[in-house]
């Protein structure tokens, strides 16, 4: 399949949220326009499995992320993720011009990024329109953990802040405000919506129709620590999601695991009674659009998380936890409170990718 022409497709490896929502615009996007994706070869096979129309897929990595202490993906390590940043900082960018000529060289129309700052800069010098899928910038992220001392620290923001300059925004709520962009146009819910699939789900893993399916999904690290034998104690629950519990603490009768590659978590959502996840975009934004209930525990340094948290509020289906509780998985109250509330409908739009994709088509044609 030949790039010339269509659009470059930049993705993070931070997480599998990126990653969804950007097929759920590129799946809206005709066949017609041809598309690239660069992003970590770790990523391909994930791609390959949600996407249902063609692409490219190239090894790139344009962002360094945050650093997660280790067995905790609810909290960042702050001096750690700014080391790393710098770091990459200082390798990637003077990548920037020599991207720029292959955008020139492949006749690029648009960029979107979801994440990277560094191939809107590209775009611009290229003299092709950049856009940013995106919630929340690195440059957000990153600002509370900087040292004012550290001169490099607050080049590199100062350079991420610049390069988004140079862009337009979709703003996928709920949402950080994205100030440094020249334009912000708020999308709504970027979402792949989940197809209910309870009565297979029920029938395969033998849940019996009085009992209920609490989605489970941890984070992309896992929870070493966390109190997994726990879950057998609530009586008439099954908990689904895609990792089994270390193997210290052995099988849990009432934790069961689905193949990724046939279930997705948007699905699992639409077919829960209620979830259990760590608060990131994709969560929130797929049980917003099922108004599937979700309990979460709290995020600490990664200000994406208040952006989120507020949306849930907003929206009422959200059910906030203690670390502590989290921990133990002391989950009794938070279950009684999920399993006796029907949410509203989301706060904002649901048609967030099909929005975007419209307006890249514009782009490009």
């Amino acid at each position: 399949m030949s790039v010339l022409g269509g659009l470059a497709v930049y993705v993070t490896s931070h997480g599998y949220g990126h990653l969804n929502r950007v097929v759920a615009v590129l799946n809206c996007l005709p066949e017609s326009i041809p598309v690239v994706i660069r992003s970590h070869r770790d990523l391909h096979n994930g791609w390959q499995e949600r996407l249902t129309r063609p692409a490219v897929l190239e090894h790139a990595v344009w962002d360094a992320g945050a650093v997660n202490p280790p067995g905790d993906s609810n909290a960042t390590d702050g001096p750690a993720t700014i080391a790393r940043a710098v770091a990459f900082h200082g390798e990637s960018w003077p990548r920037i011009d020599a991207e720029a000529d292959r955008l020139r060289r492949q006749a690029t129309r648009a960029v979107l990024c979801d994440a990277p700052a560094a191939p809107l800069l590209a775009a611009a010098r290229a003299g092709v329109p950049g856009f940013a899928l995106a919630n929340f910038t690195w440059a957000e992220i990153y600002a509370e953990h900087v040292d004012p001392a550290d001169r490099a620290a607050r080049a590199m923001l100062a350079d991420l802040r610049a390069a988004s300059a140079t862009a337009t925004a979709f703003r996928a709520q709920p949402a950080l405000p994205l100030d440094e962009f020249r334009e912000r146009i708020d999308v709504g819910l970027v979402v792949s919506a989940g197809r209910d699939r309870r009565g297979e789900l029920r029938q395969r893993l033998g849940i019996g129709r009085s009992e209920r399916i609490v989605y489970l999904y941890v984070g992309r690290y896992g929870q070493d620590d966390l109190d997994w034998r726990r879950l057998a104690g609530y009586r008439g629950v099954h908990f689904v999601g895609f990792h089994p519990p270390p193997s210290s603490v052995g099988s849990v009768a009432n934790l069961h695991v689905v193949d990724p590659a046939e279930w997705t978590g948007a699905t699992l959502l639409a077919s829960a009674d209620a979830a259990l996840t760590k608060a990131g975009y994709g969560a929130v934004s797929e049980a917003m659009a099922a108004r599937t209930p979700l309990i979460y525990p709290p995020r600490a340094g990664f200000a994406e998380h208040r952006a989120l948290e507020e949306g849930l509020r907003l929206w009422g289906g959200g059910i906030p936890i203690t670390s502590e509780q989290f921990a133990r998985l002391d989950l009794a109250a938070a279950l009684d409170r999920a399993f006796s509330q029907r949410p509203a409908e989301p706060p904002y739009p649901t048609d967030g990718a099909a929005r975007i994709a419209r307006h890249l088509a514009t782009t490009i044609r």
